[in-house]
């Protein structure tokens, strides 16, 4: 069994974040997305695993090869033009050979393993299995119409869904999928589509599984979504007592890496910290992450996102759930009249704003 993760999408709902780094790079509770799927991949026992890249492959390669990731891995695969799912499984078929495999979107999170899928797929002997969640606007998902246990039919983005569960993002294939692929079109949007694929495979006779996913899974293709998804892994973190410093003015839900100063300063939790940062004087609010290198001083942050060697100095009210890109700085002046207001920001890698 191999992985496959697509890592190529534009990621244009979070620009302008997103023009310099890959929406699957973005750091949720200090950790680049595709970390978190390439853990759920191992946790489930396959170790190697191929990363779908557009044009940003050394920026990923890097990033990624700084984590530690012990025992995977990681093969990367250039998909030359964003021409769809169903085309990026055909890219990586070098790579995937005849193995079953699992494909993760990789711009996705959940809380739930992959091993009960993987047992279903193993002993019903299905050509694939697909995860599938009840949400409130189908009609953002592709959708799967279940029947007596099989799914019958897929769509993408449908106008008239026939039911109210979303494709996640999540699916186990064995190599029938690539003779299905082979026989699809493109799409009205230019793509070869992967619900299209599926129910090729499905007109084929392969037998096709849904998996009705019970955990909390979240896409993070918007600004409020990627602030969702940090509060909901800042909140497993404190729960899973992940290993930080602690000292009597921490409380058990701040994680702060020992290279790290905090001075005069509040911490309510759950927040993280990460290397070679300086706070001073400052409040970090509940599910706050600040990135390495980043100095925050005389100012107050709740329900943010802080990437690395932001600088935020002086400023008056609270930041309040916002995204701040690397090598930002956001600075205030020391006689502002405006009280404590609430401040968002939405700012891509070296932005600069004077308050």
């Amino acid at each position: 069994m191999k992985g496959l993760i697509l890592s190529g999408g534009t990621g244009s709902r979070l620009q302008p974040l997103t023009h310099t780094l890959p929406k699957q790079l973005i750091p949720i509770a200090n950790r680049p997305v595709l970390c978190y799927i390439i853990d759920a991949l191992q946790h489930a026992g396959i170790d190697e695993i191929g990363i779908i890249v557009s044009d940003k492959k050394e920026l990923i390669k890097k990033k990624i090869e700084k984590e530690h990731l012990p025992g995977v891995k990681l093969t990367y695969i250039v998909q030359d033009a964003p021409l769809g799912l169903a085309h990026a499984v055909k890219t990586a078929r070098p790579f995937l050979g005849k193995s079953d495999f699992v494909m993760v979107l990789g711009d996705n999170l959940f809380e739930e393993g992959l091993d009960k899928a993987l047992k279903i797929f193993a002993e019903g002997r299905f050509d694939a299995v697909v995860f599938l969640i009840p949400v409130d606007e189908p009609q953002r998902f592709g959708v799967a119409e279940v029947k007596d246990g099989r799914i019958i039919s897929l769509a993408e983005k449908p106008a008239n869904p026939r039911s109210n569960l979303a494709i996640m993002g999540i699916y186990i294939f064995r190599e029938t999928i690539f003779p299905a692929i082979d026989r699809i079109s493109f799409s009205e949007r230019g793509e070869l589509e992967i619900t299209d694929a599926i129910q090729q495979l499905i007109n084929m006779g392969g037998r096709v599984a849904p998996y009705m996913f019970s955990g909390w899974w979240l896409d993070i293709g918007r600004p409020k979504d990627v602030l969702a998804a940090n509060r909901m892994m800042l909140s497993s973190l404190s729960r899973k007592s992940k290993k930080g410093l602690f000292t009597e003015r921490l409380s058990q839900n701040c994680f702060v890496t020992p290279s790290s100063l905090i001075s005069g300063s509040i911490l309510q939790g759950p927040l993280i910290i990460g290397e070679n940062c300086r706070v001073a004087d400052s409040y970090i609010g509940p599910f706050t992450s600040i990135g390495n290198g980043s100095f925050v001083e005389g100012s107050a942050l709740e329900g943010s996102i802080l990437l690395e060697n932001v600088s935020i100095r002086r400023v008056e009210g609270i930041i309040l759930n916002s995204i701040v890109g690397e090598e930002t700085e956001i600075s205030g002046r020391d006689s502002l009249q405006n009280g404590m207001k609430s401040k968002t920001f939405l700012l891509g890698a070296k932005s600069r704003i004077y308050l």
